[in-house]
């Protein structure tokens, strides 16, 4: 069997937040073909608990941890004309583990998860690298720059075109470089049509309504969950509150909008201090308070990729209210599989609509179930990966002018 190392500028577990998700699936997924070694840097406590339990997919986990000096490094990065990313998340411990490694036992493939991972992954002579950029990082630092005021809309003019760079040297450099939707390889302009796009999918089995005791909230539930000192879902709940809630509340006065996420942001925090409003932080399972709402709301208004928690609340059977940005690079018909609204006139509506008529509630949360169970397992949307390496890697350890086709 061949050796793939997966390189993570995170530990992959536990597969509790959207980057942790998708870079574990994936590790599950190719390690019914490849050996795995993960390499990963460690941000939290635990690591060797969390390295352990991910040891049940791969041969082998090497963990460096992030030491105190990572955001000086990252701002003498940017200072120096680079990204906050690439001195954030160098390491030269890491390195040397990965160079050690591969000196010993050579990898055939190399997959690296996210640019800011990149120097690690050209580091190592393999036959085969793939990059996962996931989402257009640098677009992203572009619109926080548009939203900004000095200095920090100096500093993510510098983040975007250092990331920048990095995505496109992994483009230019690396066998095959992945992204998430189409809408993020059109992000990377005229290097994007390069690029592979392999969606997110959910764990159905997991993220199913059976069997799940709901959490005890007020029968008019909306609810939102995400990390909640990440900017999108910050500004997301916050608009929101201002914009919507305060009509919702008015017209349907039992309900409640309850938000769920780990770590909320002061912003988000202070939103409990709203009538009717719910701020949970750090919950073990979300999918009691997706079980108890009456529907879920995700009005994103700055967004990259796929929010997982679009699906996953779809996969608990919940109607879905979204904003277009929430949804982009799903394939779902709207008004059947879910609920859509761009502008706080439509998201009133749609939310008096499922606080009120929960019998179209219900009948959007059975064709939303539906939709993730026959389109977005994560099996089916990661294959094309699995394809990718596999074929990638076969025609590298081929010898020249021999066919890789049987006679």
């Amino acid at each position: 069997m061949k050796r793939l190392l997966f390189i993570s500028h995170r530990l992959p577990y536990p597969p509790d937040k959207g980057e942790r998700t998708r870079a574990f699936r994936q590790i599950v997924s190719l390690s019914e073909q490849f050996e795995i070694t993960v390499a990963a840097l460690s941000h939290r406590e635990m690591a060797s608990r969390w390295a352990q339990e991910l040891g049940r997919w791969a041969d082998q986990v090497l963990v460096a941890p992030v030491g105190p000096m990572s955001l000086m490094k990252g701002a003498w990065s940017l200072l120096g004309g680079h990204s906050v990313t690439e001195g954030y998340f160098h390491s030269r411990a890491f390195r040397s583990m990965i160079m050690a490694e591969h000196a010993d036992r050579p990898f055939d493939v190399v997959v690296g998860y996210s640019s800011s991972v990149l120097p690690y992954v050209l580091a190592v002579d393999a036959p085969v690298r793939v990059m996962d950029l996931v989402d257009a990082d640098s677009a992203k630092w572009s619109s926080y720059a548009a939203d900004s005021h000095r200095p920090l809309r100096w500093a993510y003019r510098r983040e975007a075109r250092g990331v920048g760079r990095l995505e496109r040297q992994a483009i230019a450099e690396c066998d095959a470089a992945v992204v998430v939707t189409p809408t993020e390889a059109e992000a990377l302009g005229d290097a994007g049509t390069d690029v592979h796009v392999i969606a997110n999918g959910v764990d159905t089995d997991y993220f199913s309504p059976e069997g799940v005791s709901p959490a005890n909230l007020a029968p008019a539930a909306l609810v939102f969950m995400g990390t909640m000192d990440y900017r999108p879902n910050v500004d997301a709940v916050c608009w929101f509150a201002k914009n919507v809630w305060p009509t919702v509340h008015q017209r349907v006065a039992n309900a409640s909008f309850v938000i769920v996420g780990r770590d909320p942001a002061p912003a988000a925090a202070r939103l409990a201090q709203t009538p009717g409003v719910v701020v949970t932080d750090t919950v073990p399972d979300v999918r009691p308070y997706l079980v108890a709402a009456a529907a879920v709301v995700c009005p994103l208004q700055i967004s990259r990729g796929i929010p997982n928690k679009v699906l996953e609340a779809m996969a608990m059977g919940k109607p879905v209210l979204a904003s277009p940005q929430a949804v982009q690079g799903l394939d779902l018909n709207v008004g059947c599989d879910l609920l859509q609204a761009d502008s706080p006139e439509s998201w009133v509506a749609g939310c008096v609509q499922l606080l009120t008529e929960r019998t179209e509630g219900d009948r959007l949360g059975r064709a939303a179930r539906a939709c993730v169970t026959d389109h977005y397992s994560w099996r089916r949307q990661l294959q094309p990966l699995v394809d990718l390496c596999v074929d990638l890697s076969d025609r590298a350890l081929t010898p020249a002018g021999q066919s890789t086709v049987s006679p």
